[in-house]
């Protein structure tokens, strides 16, 4: 068996080492040069992900505790903020990280291929392998590691029923920064700002002071396109609010592209799999990805290790699985962050300030989790929203249908078959159309 992964994420190298361990020829394709592979930045990911992904914890100097996050209101100055006893979450370099990784499955023989491009082959309306300088390349299965707006998925035939490029909402154009730092003293429950809804704009930003970095990590990002202006107006709000941000900008500078909605319906076909943010395996609230990718890429080489064939009936059992073990609880979170982003500043503003969304709440839908609220936590909701009782009325309802989302979504057909796949894709796109 041979397999092309195209893009080096790290789901799709965690998924070439698994598959490679196991004696199958693995190939990744990458479009950027090994020195410039992945973001130059850090991310926050979860403890358990590395032993989720069956890899060795990486080298300490590569990551450290994240600090907790506090969270702003839209055109508010208090900060809601609960320290945890314990970090459950690192902060991590991805470049190094990445690069760690690759040589891990260069180890196991992982061919690499940096600065090369790709495309899909198709013949006879079935994926086989890919198109490298204009030579037809063999495989047996294609990963698809390529991104948001991959486009190998772009290519895919018709009738694999897979969704090809994002729509409208789905996608959370980010400016990322890091500038220098003014000598200034931050509180602890500052250092980590989060401002949602952004100078009542659709999205967030964020300002990271972390003490033991020696810049300032700003990101401002928005649904579906961030404007030069929308950039220096956010800065200059960042920087009334954040005194040890500075002027000079040390790195990053650039807008990039973050699928921010509930993974693919579908993300196989013969021949092929999605995984990453091509699979739009984000969480939606963040658009934090590392984790789940990771863990994808180990599951899709489990489900092709095991099954030993590369057809949709045998790489569904992959889908499944992710869904079980990560999908189902972005679905939830999705509904969440699509009632955030449509409510009104002002609503939000009352909710937070209120005490009726508390830093529990949103780092639950942070973090990966679907909120739950138990009959006393709604009680005492009411009893602090009792003035906007129809705001919270519509709070209490999507917080249902976040809750009916995730029914939704373990729904997913536990074996494949077309019909009953497609009739379940059809009723999540009806679902999230009329939200």
């Amino acid at each position: 068996m041979k397999v092309a992964v195209v893009g080096a994420g790290v789901g799709g190298v965690v998924c070439a080492y698994f598959l490679a361990k196991a004696g199958i020829e693995v190939v990744v394709y990458e479009k950027k040069t090994f020195e410039n592979v992945t973001y130059d930045w850090h991310d926050d990911i979860a403890k358990t992900a590395f032993e989720r992904a069956g890899i060795p914890n990486p080298p300490e100097e590569f990551y450290y505790d994240k600090r907790n996050w506090g969270f702003v209101a839209p055109f508010s100055t208090k900060h809601i903020y609960a320290p945890l006893e314990v970090a459950t979450d690192v902060t991590i370099q991805r470049r190094p990280f990445l690069h760690w990784l690759i040589s891990l499955a260069k180890e196991v023989n992982v061919t690499f291929e940096f600065g090369c491009a790709v495309e899909l082959l198709v013949k006879d309306g079935k994926v086989c392998g890919v198109i490298q300088n204009g030579k037809e390349i063999a495989y047996d299965l294609v990963v698809d590691s390529c991104g948001v707006d991959s486009n190998i998925r772009a290519a895919l035939p018709e009738s694999y029923n897979i969704q090809k490029h994002p729509q409208s909402g789905e996608v959370f154009s980010a400016y990322r920064a890091f500038f220098s730092k003014n000598d200034v003293t931050v509180k602890d429950e500052d250092t980590n700002l989060a401002y949602l809804l952004h100078n009542g704009q659709k999205g967030i930003s964020w300002c990271i002071q972390d003490p033991r970095e020696n810049c300032v990590d700003i990101l401002i990002g928005r649904i579906d396109g961030v404007s030069d202006a929308d950039i220096a107006e956010a800065m200059d709000s960042l920087k009334e609010d954040n005194a040890g941000l500075g002027d000079r900008l040390l790195s990053g500078g650039k807008v990039c592209r973050i699928p921010v909605r509930y993974p693919l319906t579908k993300m196989v076909g013969d021949g092929y799999a999605a995984l990453g943010d091509a699979a739009f395996m984000t969480i939606p609230m963040l658009g934090s990805g590392m984790a789940s990718s990771m863990l994808a890429g180990r599951l899709l080489a489990e489900a092709v290790i095991k099954n030993q064939s590369t057809s949709v009936e045998s790489l569904w059992e992959y889908q499944v699985n992710f869904y079980t073990q990560c999908g189902v609880d972005h679905y939830g979170i999705d509904v969440i962050k699509r009632w955030l982003l449509s409510a009104k500043p002002e609503d939000i503003k009352f909710l937070f300030e209120s005490g009726v969304l508390s830093e529990k709440d949103i780092n639950s839908g942070a973090g990966g989790s679907t909120l739950k609220l138990s009959l006393g936590d709604l009680i005492k909701k009411l009893i602090k929203g009792i003035s906007r009782l129809p705001l919270l009325l519509e709070l209490s309802g999507m917080l249902k249908k976040s809750e009916k989302a995730v029914k939704l979504a373990k729904a997913i057909p536990t074996a494949y078959d077309e019909a009953a796949v497609l009739e379940w894709q059809n009723r999540v796109d009806r679902f999230f159309a009329e939200l």
